[in-house]
């Protein structure tokens, strides 16, 4: 009897060793357990394409890392007010996007040092070493470059051809860009603008900065330009307004740029100067072709830079550094991801990515590559 119980002990012992493995087995897939599930939030800002197009590579990546998923928090205005509120009361997003600022935030103690996670979660191996200075202070990698802009002059070219009007030339004085506008008004008549009023959009008055020898700001000395410059600025737009060249007040108010509320956009307007990581944006929004050439430039100082468009950075205080790392090489690295994005944050700082991308690039993509290789003339 003894020896019975025994062996039926060792027989329930045997059978909860075996149902023990087959639970373990389960809960070591990391993605069948709640506890292993991480949630991460992510902040940025843009257009409506932008949004769809971020929306997608979070989709990727999640259905790649089904352990991760990613909360999006899309704003359009006031975002940095926002993540300025957001970092004060310590719930800032675990990923957030910057721009140009970003050095404000790391002084500010608010943004994740990526260098520990380079060569591991984060492979920028194919980037330009500029790109990725770029987004480093004191030799410690902060931010990440989700793309390169230059400053370009977008206009309708179906306006312009099906009124007989000569497109405009690849390269002209401001005086040519006056003339040429106000020509073209004759032609289009009431109801037309020449170009939008962006005597106060700091990109378009740095680049006449530039070409002038001076700039809107130096790192570490401030502002280097003159009251003069700024005189000569808002007299040369006094003219344009004077001209009938930009719109009045009252419709600059209203129609204040950007592709979710422009006179371009609308037909009404032969052109504006934007970044040209938004020229699909603003061609998708269009049925018009559009078409982009140099800004105005007076002399032989060229007023054009290549810029940083946006990066993206990490919370200091997240929980999940090494998955915010690895979704940040996600977004520049991966062959789909960087294939959905394309060119809508500035052109890539993965040679790979901009390689297959200007492979596959249609008639709209194909003009951002070829303008690109001109701004860096």
């Amino acid at each position: 009897m003894l020896k019975s119980r025994y062996r039926l002990v060792a027989v329930f012992i045997v059978c909860l060793l075996i149902l023990s493995a087959c639970s373990g087995g389960n809960s070591g897939n990391g993605n069948d357990s709640d506890e292993d599930q991480i949630e991460l939030r992510m902040a940025w800002w843009g257009s409506q394409v932008r949004h769809e197009k971020t929306l997608q590579v979070i989709e990727l990546f999640e259905d790649k890392y089904p352990h991760i998923t990613i909360k999006p928090e899309y704003t359009g205005d006031g975002y940095f007010e926002k993540l300025g509120t957001t970092i004060a009361g310590g719930n800032a997003p675990d990923i957030f996007q910057l721009g140009n600022n970003y050095p404000d935030y790391v002084n500010r103690g608010a943004v994740l040092d990526l260098t520990p996670y380079v060569g591991e979660q984060i492979k920028l191996d194919d980037f330009d070493q500029n790109t990725i200075d770029s987004g480093k202070m004191n030799g410690k990698l902060y931010a990440v470059n989700l793309g390169s802009n230059a400053s370009a002059y977008f206009y309708n070219k179906t306006l312009l051809e099906e009124n007989d009007i000569p497109l405009p030339p690849e390269s002209w004085t401001w005086e040519e860009f006056a003339d040429y506008h106000k020509q073209a008004l004759e032609k289009l008549g009431d109801g037309y603008y020449g170009f939008a009023d962006q005597s106060g959009y700091w990109a378009y008055f740095n680049y006449f900065a530039r070409q002038n020898g001076q700039a809107m700001y130096v790192e570490g000395e401030g502002m280097k330009f003159d009251e003069q410059l700024v005189h000569d600025w808002l007299s040369m737009w006094k003219n344009f307004r004077d001209e009938g060249l930009i719109p009045d007040a009252e419709t600059s108010a209203t129609f204040t740029g950007g592709v979710d509320n422009s006179l371009l956009v609308e037909g009404k307007m032969i052109g504006e100067v934007t970044w040209t990581n938004q020229f699909v944006g603003y061609s998708d929004a269009m049925e018009d072709e559009l078409g982009m050439t140099l800004l105005p430039q007076d002399g032989p100082i060229p007023g054009l830079w290549i810029q940083p468009s946006q990066f993206m950075s990490g919370n200091a205080n997240t929980d999940y550094p090494e998955e915010v790392a690895a979704f940040i090489n996600f977004m520049v690295m991966d062959p789909e991801a960087t294939a959905i994005l394309g060119n809508e944050r500035g052109i890539p700082g993965s040679a790979a990515a901009r390689e297959a991308l200007k492979e596959k690039a249609g008639p709209v993509e194909l003009q951002i590559y070829n303008y690109f290789e001109k701004a860096q003339e």
